[in-house]
């Protein structure tokens, strides 16, 4: 999973990529445990779509900006360049399954 800066996101935006983002944070992972959680399940999902979906994460320590659209932690799945769907903390499995099935046709 590669890490990106603001710039990079709103190129990808603007260029209409289909793309997963993770926002996450090492500075407050002792203020939110839901990052715990995060930094494990979401590279499970890169591993189950990698294939089928690029994965990006953006730290939010060094890019406060991106906390005026996602709170820490989020998954935001981008379709086509804008936001298909947002999972805020940690979610069930069988959530992130239906998310990115149905952003992914089936």
């Amino acid at each position: 999973m590669r890490e990106l800066n603001l710039q990079e996101l709103e190129s990808l935006k603007e260029k209409k990529r289909s793309f997963a983002l993770y926002v996450r944070s090492e500075l407050k992972k002792d203020k939110i445990k839901e990052l715990f959680d995060t930094e494990i399940v979401v590279p499970e999902l890169e591993k189950a779509f990698g294939g089928r979906l690029e994965f990006y994460s953006i730290d939010a320590d060094s890019h406060k900006d991106i906390l005026r659209d996602f709170r820490l932690p989020s998954l935001v799945l981008f379709k086509e360049g804008s936001v298909f769907r947002v999972f805020e903390g940690i979610q069930a499995w069988s959530e992130y399954m239906e998310g990115f099935s149905e952003m992914l046709g089936g």
